[in-house]
């Protein structure tokens, strides 16, 4: 893949609908992760780019007790590299007063518990798009999206620049920007795009220890995972095609690990619908 034409697209396209749709500014919740900060390369460049529009890149790094030290460092490197304003707000206080109002009716779990980190998050977000005249930035990649690694109403934003890509090539483009891009190592954008880049991914929302992969499948990687899902997809409706390849990623990978990655694609198949799902006039009419 051409990485640059990946990232001029990503720059170029952005800009265009912020002007077709008379906004003003990116927010951005700034997670630490690499998915964050190649977003946050995208929206600085578009503010580089347009100054003309005078648009604004606002970054937001919104931790609870359960993101890591290494993750609020990342996120800090971003925002020093990236954003036009950036700070941080600790949601844990928050966090602990609507889980103990959720819980007075029935207990929480590890899963609900992450999930209202992720919602705090987005009403902290979206009301700072509101009042600035601008939009959430959304940083799901196909991946996290195949696999229902996302919270409804929680991280799915209004525009993502990276959804068209597999999490392996996400790291791909994060490599680009660091070798050919940015390439001083004395700057923030440099150091911002390799912390991403280190970081070991997680929610950040303290749901299973060990990282994505360790829920996802332990002990592979994501390049592995991205071909489970992706010839899964190109071949799901040939049986016989479909038959052959699941031989031969169970030889590769093992059929308990090509079983998990497709169980959670197929458990989160609710998530990928059209929401709201509505009642059709047809039904009715």
């Amino acid at each position: 893949m051409d990485y640059k034409r990946v990232f001029e697209t990503m720059v170029s396209e952005t800009a265009k609908y912020l002007k077709e749709s008379n906004l003003k500014t990116m927010v951005l919740g700034l997670s630490g992760g690499i998915d964050s900060t190649v977003t946050s390369a995208i929206c600085y460049e578009v503010v580089k780019r347009n100054p003309e529009c005078g648009f604004k890149f606002i970054g937001v790094s919104l931790p609870c007790s359960t993101n890591s030290r290494e993750e609020n460092d990342s996120a800090y490197a971003s925002m020093q590299a990236f954003c036009s304003e950036g700070w941080v707000e600790n949601l844990q206080k928050e966090y602990l007063l609507m889980k103990a109002t959720c819980e007075q009716r029935y207990p929480s779990t590890h899963i609900s518990q992450g999930n209202i980190k992720a919602r705090l998050r987005m009403i902290y977000l979206y009301n700072l798009a509101s009042v600035t005249g601008g939009l959430v930035m959304d940083t799901d990649n196909l991946t996290e999206h195949y696999l229902g690694f996302w919270t409804i109403h929680g991280d799915v934003a209004d525009y993502n620049p990276i959804g068209g890509l597999w999490k392996h090539e996400v790291y791909e483009l994060c490599k680009y920007l660091f070798t050919e891009v940015y390439t001083d190592v004395d700057d923030w954008k440099y150091k911002a795009l390799r912390a991403g880049y280190g970081i070991t991914p997680t929610d950040g929302n303290g749901v299973a220890a060990g990282g994505d992969m360790a829920q996802i499948a332990p002990g592979h990687t994501y390049e592995e995972v991205d071909d489970i899902l992706n010839t899964y997809l190109q071949t799901k409706d040939q049986p016989e095609q479909l038959k052959k390849e699941l031989d031969r990623m169970n030889a590769a990978y093992g059929a308990d690990t090509v079983e998990r990655v497709l169980k959670r694609h197929h458990g989160s198949e609710f998530k990928r619908r059209r929401m709201p799902l509505l009642i059709e006039r047809s039904l009715y009419e």
